[in-house]
């Protein structure tokens, strides 16, 4: 399959480029149009159902991503997000694998196929929320930082909560009987912890806030050390070495390094690559050639952007359409299952993050109301759930795999979408009360 790499390479490319212009051509997002011809594309047998080369170079698209996302974004207004997403994303979490629990009941399911398909609702897929609201240009507003944030937090959550349902759903499964492993649980927990740690201590020690500040105040003897290891290792230094010749290029490896953290710790390298991004400041790229004060922020900001939405970016969503295969005699048996979940999981979602967002988060019904919609995408994590259920331990059957794989898709579709469409009443130009109250700004 991978010696046809070069000729699907180029029908991706093709499919980006013809995403761009429709998306231009009818005011939609290109993320809908890319995940549409996925799929349409793998069932033409076009594309292939699996390609891991193309499925590496989809997980540097994300990586660019997030990392271009969290290049935007304030440190400061991340720090106040979080403190108020807590509520959002447990809330968030908690009432799709419900959702997905009791359907699967309701359809007569077991135990271990409730907990399954529980799992795979709750992980948010913050990529393609961000995206979508970069498109309609509302990523640096306070609802794509609550978003962002409380996704963080969900995606702790989901990597717990993947820790224990798993085992348990296993334990119980015919000729299976692993158990609860508590030492998984706590080595998950662990992993947290020093996740956090190592990101903290980084930021601390080689993206210093500022020097001019820090030379004005008295400092310990560990001070002393840190500024000798921003002498030599400090992401400033790198930044601006040799006048900033390869700055894009230090960049993306700052990018890869955090990428590389969170991957071994058990988060997706996208989360890394967040805060990578997060810790760079306009400060960092202000050099001084020829007498003369210069920044090379924007040049590198350039090349990042192009990697992450226009080349790298684009083909992940590709990918992310290839997964939907379609068989039409399975797809009818599981229509009326793909119906009652997906507008449960949507119902629940919507309306658990939203109130959260405005009653524990303090924010407005304009900005909860998008926090809810942009949580609504399903994550990598939901892939990885049904792999480990259908393909490893067949804890769910062929028709529970379509369900499953057919609401995700239907889910993913639906954000940018309904971000596009809850715009006009976020920016104030279109206007809605409900019960008497002003849900719009």
């Amino acid at each position: 399959m991978e010696h046809d790499l070069w000729t699907y390479s180029a029908i991706i490319i093709f499919l980006v480029v013809l995403s761009k212009i429709l998306s231009a051509k009818t005011s939609t997002v290109d993320v809908l149009w890319l995940i549409l011809f996925g799929s349409v594309g793998v069932n033409l047998s076009i594309l292939p159902e699996h390609s891991e080369v193309l499925h590496m170079i989809g997980e540097w698209g994300i990586v660019f991503i997030m990392f271009a996302l969290g290049f935007d974004e304030d440190l400061s207004n991340f720090v106040k997000g979080i403190k108020r997403s807590f509520g959002i994303a447990t809330l968030g979490a908690i009432f799709p694998f419900l959702a997905g629990f009791f359907t699967a009941g309701l359809f007569g399911y077991d135990f271990n196929s409730q907990i399954i398909w529980g799992l795979t609702m709750t992980a948010t897929a913050v990529s393609l929320t961000m995206v979508s609201l970069r498109e309609q240009n509302l990523h640096k507003t306070t609802a794509s930082t609550a978003i962002m944030s409380a996704a963080v937090v969900d995606d702790v959550l989901s990597l717990i909560g993947l820790a224990i349902m798993v085992p348990i759903a296993l334990s119980t499964s015919s000729d299976i009987s692993n158990g609860i492993d508590i030492y998984s649980i706590f080595l998950i927990f662990l992993k947290v912890i020093i996740f956090f740690a190592i990101i903290i201590f980084i930021g601390m020690v080689l993206f210093p806030d500022s020097l001019q500040k820090e030379k004005n105040i008295n400092h310990g003897p560990i001070f002393k050390i840190v500024v000798q290891i921003r002498k030599y290792l400090g992401i400033r230094k790198l930044l601006t070495a040799y006048s900033g010749r390869f700055t894009p290029l230090v960049m993306i490896f700052t990018a890869f390094t955090f990428g590389a953290i969170a991957n071994h710790l058990g988060f997706h390298p996208a989360i890394g690559a967040y805060f990578a991004g997060l810790f760079l400041k306009e400060e960092y790229f202000i050099i001084q050639v020829d007498n003369q004060i210069k920044s090379h922020k924007k040049d590198g900001e350039f090349v990042i952007n192009h990697l992450a939405y226009t080349i790298f970016g684009p083909i992940f969503f590709v990918m992310l359409g290839t997964k939907l295969i379609f068989d039409y005699e399975i797809f009818i048996n599981v229509l009326p299952a793909v119906i009652v979940l997906f507008v449960a999981v949507l119902i629940f979602q919507v309306l658990s993050a939203s109130l959260s967002a405005r009653y524990t988060g303090k924010y407005k019904w304009h900005e909860s109301v998008m926090i809810g919609l942009g949580m609504l995408g399903r994550a990598e994590l939901a892939f990885i759930v049904i792999n480990i259920a259908f393909v490893d331990n067949k804890i769910i059957n062929i028709e529970q795999f379509y369900i499953l794989i057919f609401t995700l898709f239907l889910l993913n579709l639906t954000v940018p979408m309904a971000i596009k469409w809850w715009k006009p009443y976020y920016n104030a130009e279109k206007s809605l009360t409900i019960f008497g109250v002003k849900i719009s700004r």
